[in-house]
């Protein structure tokens, strides 16, 4: 099977399953996504390697969870960045911007804490996004879910350019809305994985 050409929730369910090929390829299409979350907040890039090769061991040993995620690149930033405070906790690593990040994160509990909120956060957005009209549903999950550009969702979707972009920023309003009158407890961790993946 080529591997290349399955979509990111088929392999996420093959990931759940214990198929290392299907795992591998996942670690080949978001290892440079977690570098740069990790690299953007440490100070050595050998820490940054390092903690990149330990979340995506973390992964590997909370597979079976991978098939209810809906929203990946979300879910694995969200991870990603826990991953450096719960590195920095435990070992003698500098973190850029390290007063800031652990002020807002000073309650946060590494691993189940974690992963706990990152399923939240995960389902908060998919909920959203499961109620949002069809073309800006659509338009929200070919941008943000499959990375594709303006010109080749509006090409999909037969519309202009000019809508698919005020689709997706409508839907982005609508989720920090929903974040921060329904879960303020998440508004901070909504806020930053936003901002970092320009949603």
């Amino acid at each position: 099977m080529v591997y290349q050409n399955l979509s990111e929730q088929l392999l996420l369910r093959k990931c759940s399953e214990g198929d290392p090929a299907a795992f591998h390829e996942i670690y080949e299409q978001y290892k440079a996504f977690v570098f740069a979350v990790v690299a953007a907040r440490l100070e050595d890039q050998d820490d940054a390697k390092d903690i990149t090769q330990d979340i995506f061991i973390n992964l590997w040993d909370a597979r079976a969870r991978l098939a209810n995620v809906r929203d990946f690149k979300t879910y694995l930033y969200v991870l990603s960045r826990n991953k450096v405070i719960s590195a920095y906790r435990k070992q003698n690593i500098r973190i850029k911007g390290e007063g800031y990040l652990l002020q807002q994160l000073s309650e946060l509990e590494h691993s189940a804490e974690d992963h706990r909120l990152a399923y939240e956060l995960n389902s908060t957005i998919v909920n959203v996004v499961d109620q949002l009209p069809e073309t800006m549903r659509n338009c929200y999950n070919l941008s943000k879910n499959e990375g594709k550009r303006n010109a080749e969702i509006a090409g999909i979707l037969n519309v202009s350019e000019k809508t698919v972009r005020n689709n997706v920023s409508e839907a982005l309003k609508r989720l920090k809305l929903t974040l921060q009158d329904s879960h303020p407890e998440l508004m901070i961790w909504a806020l930053l994985c936003l901002s970092y993946l320009r949603l």
